[in-house]
């Protein structure tokens, strides 16, 4: 059901996009300011051109900002990585403490917690 209203504002949006591009051919003069540059584009262009850089430093801002977050889950997938092997080996030393103080009978050891 999400995937399907994702889809539905993406086409909606995609539509918009279009018909502004459309609407929008006559070209227009982008200079930056300090610099001796200058551009000319159509409008839809100076737009789009906008739309991605906000897109693209938009998306680098939330990269940066979930440094801390992915760190700490890379700390934490390392920690427990090393307890579950703490586990793994104390449960083995488990099985073999009780092997040893049922002389062998496999069929008669307790189960754990008994």
């Amino acid at each position: 059901m999400v995937r399907m209203v994702r889809l539905l504002v993406a086409l909606v949006a995609l539509i918009i996009i279009v018909a502004f591009a459309v609407a929008n051919r006559q070209p227009v003069d982008i200079s930056f300011a300090p610099f001796p540059v200058t551009l000319e584009l159509p409008l839809y262009g100076a737009f789009l051109f906008g739309l991605i850089v906000g897109v693209l430093v938009g998306g680098i801002g939330v990269w940066l900002a979930g440094h801390s977050r992915r760190r700490r889950a890379r700390r934490l997938r390392r920690q427990v990585g090393t307890l579950e092997n703490q586990v793994k080996l104390l449960k083995q030393q488990e099985e073999r403490g009780r092997a040893e103080r049922y002389g062998g009978r496999g069929s008669a050891l307790p189960a754990a917690g008994d």
